[in-house]
């Protein structure tokens, strides 16, 4: 849950880095990357970039003459971004919204969002900044949660804590409907920032965890994760047992994840 418009501490950032990136984003994030198309050379900005992952996908394509720049209102998760990046590509980092880039007009190639756009408050201010940074006949892709079937872990970690009546830690943390956009509302705001040639297609991966514990210590690279740190000792055990107990199979083996999401691509005439 690439979530661009909330700033994160560290200890979340890592979290995010070390369970969430290798398992649901880094997939996700080569499958973007190869529906838009990157050339070398290019240069490439990552929107709500979070760690990065998107970022070092990019990174592979654009090579040593390329420039991949990742922006996020967070600093903590851009400290993240340098972690693996290439030596030879050209990486600059601006904590800076969605919504009001930090760069100049017409100044990349190619835009990335992955898991963000449905987490700004204003997507459609967001949506026309990145049309706004984009040089004319460049590209643009955006990658957004489909509903279904549940944007899972991030509903469990959070059906977890609401099952445990933790009082609900910030506006919407409990609402599964603020994970995700369907494919009208993308295609809209896209339209209305001035994209053309839009083209979506709706994709699922399997997502293997490598254990149980993985998956359960996903929930710390997420807001619920300094809330389940801030409990008392036996509501946090009690919570992280519930999340072990939904994220395994009958045989008490971690289950795959099973998520769908919408990617986008558009382009500035």
């Amino acid at each position: 849950m690439d979530q661009g418009e909330v700033s994160f501490g560290g200890s979340v950032a890592e979290g995010y880095r070390d369970y969430l990136e290798p398992v649901i984003f880094r997939p996700w994030a080569e499958l973007l990357v190869d529906f838009v198309g990157v050339e070398p050379a290019q240069s490439v900005l990552d929107v709500a970039a979070g760690t990065g992952v998107v970022s070092r996908a990019a990174a592979g394509r654009v090579r040593a003459a390329g420039k991949v720049i990742a922006s996020d209102v967070s600093g903590a998760m851009l400290a993240q971004v340098p972690n693996g990046f290439p030596d030879d590509v050209s990486l600059q980092t601006v904590e800076c919204s969605a919504t009001a880039l930090d760069l100049p007009d017409a100044s990349v190639d190619v835009v990335f969002c992955q898991q963000g756009l449905q987490f700004v408050p204003d997507r459609a201010q967001a949506a026309k900044e990145m049309h706004r940074v984009l040089r004319p006949g460049g590209k643009a892709g955006i990658s957004v949660w489909l509903s279904s079937p549940r944007v899972e872990p991030f509903i469990v970690y959070g059906e977890a804590l609401q099952a445990a009546q933790v009082p609900e830690p910030f506006p919407g943390a409990y609402d599964s409907s603020s994970l995700s956009m369907d494919t009208d509302e993308v295609e809209g705001v896209l339209n209305a920032a001035g994209f053309e040639q839009i083209t979506l297609s709706v994709e699922q991966l399997v997502l293997p965890w490598p254990s149980v514990l993985h998956a359960v210590r996903g929930a710390f690279g997420t807001p619920y994760g300094p809330v389940i740190d801030a409990l008392d000792k036996a509501t946090r055990e009690s919570v992280l047992a519930d999340v072990e107990r939904r994220m395994s199979d009958a045989a008490s083996q971690a289950r795959s994840t099973v998520m769908t999401s919408i990617l986008a691509r558009g382009s500035r005439a």
